[in-house]
């Protein structure tokens, strides 16, 4: 026989996106889906550190400042 309980399981969820740059709430689906996280670690010698974990959450505007001149947009694959 199998029998079954009932727990309460305590788990993380989404609240909100608080971008790093401007400090912007952000809870609108289609906003949020426009926000941009950047996660990498350093490696040896890098200017972040040897090993440091670097993280980032921009939204779309912020991106938009920071590399305004440098992005290409390409053409879509239809």
């Amino acid at each position: 026989m199998i029998t079954y309980k009932k727990e309460m399981v305590e788990q993380e969820v989404f609240d909100k996106f608080i971008c790093d740059r401007c400090k912007k709430e952000i809870t609108d689906d289609f906003e949020l889906q426009e926000t941009h996280s950047i996660r990498f670690w350093g490696g040896y010698a890098s200017v972040f550190g040897d090993e440091n974990e670097i993280e980032c959450d921009l939204c779309q505007r912020c991106l938009m400042d920071l590399i305004r001149g440098f992005f290409r947009v390409k053409d879509q694959c239809l």
